[in-house]
């Protein structure tokens, strides 16, 4: 998984010391501005907002945020650990609130539960008919037997298990893999994904789990996720009318 975040503190440049340590991949901001130029090529964004940015009020930040793309999971860094805060951001939409004096392993427990919510699964093992994905630990599973990937190739997968039953383009898995930073090498994810189809064939899967569509990018198998019925949190979002918007807008000038 790969996270959005500003990082303008001390204490933001400890939670991505924690993401990276427990496997996550990070694209740090500046402020609050590359925030919002970052997210054009991510599909299910995950960001954190700090309380105190120096460019832009957080507060406004969730309510554009949230109409920019209703998908992502956003997350506040309380830096002051200010119960008013806390408040004003559950009540503009945030997903979750964390503190900085919060442990790591509960910090990064969080954050993956938001971002699994979002997604449509309840817990860090997401079961697709005879597969099983365990998130947390980042290993893959055909039946009994374990599907060796390399960390990158893992990453590839994962993007395209959390994204069904939709595709994802070859775009969005450069952004995944390594952010969108200039610069960026690019990449054969052709190659990458018949890597990964032997390794599930290895396993006992059909080279078929993944399929390729044309002009649109790759996804899983209706025949694998036909068989995981999910409830995904965007259907409920999605629900939301201008008025709720303009209610959050209320609700960030009064507070």
């Amino acid at each position: 998984m790969r996270v959005l975040m500003s990082v303008t503190s001390w204490d933001a440049t400890l939670v991505q010391k924690y993401l990276q340590e427990d496997g996550f991949l990070v694209t740090a901001a500046k402020d609050g501005t590359a925030i919002f130029e970052s997210l054009s090529l991510m599909c299910r964004p995950i960001v954190i907002l700090e309380t105190d940015l120096p460019d832009v009020d957080w507060a406004n930040s969730i309510i554009k945020l949230r109409r920019q793309n209703r998908n992502m999971s956003i997350l506040v860094l309380n830096r002051h650990k200010s119960a008013a805060d806390q408040t004003k951001a559950f009540n503009l939409g945030a997903d979750d609130v964390i503190a900085p004096d919060m442990d790591g392993r509960e910090v990064t427990a969080r954050i993956r539960a938001v971002a699994l919510r979002r997604a449509g699964h309840s817990g860090v093992k997401i079961n697709f008919g005879p597969m099983q994905m365990n998130v947390k630990d980042r290993r893959v599973y055909w039946g009994h037997q374990r599907v060796e990937m390399t960390p990158t190739q893992y990453n590839i997968f994962e993007t395209i298990c959390l994204a069904a039953p939709y595709a994802v383009s070859k775009d969005v898995i450069m952004a995944e893999l390594y952010g969108v930073e200039e610069g960026s090498e690019p990449v054969a994810i052709h190659v990458f994904l018949s890597n990964i189809r032997s390794r599930l064939v290895d396993a006992g899967a059909s080279r078929d789990v993944i399929e390729t569509q044309r002009g649109r990018g790759y996804r899983l198998a209706k025949s694998v996720t036909s068989q995981a019925p999910m409830h995904r949190s965007d259907d409920l979002i999605d629900h939301m009318t201008e008025a709720d918007f303009e209610h959050s807008e209320q609700v960030a000038k009064s507070a």
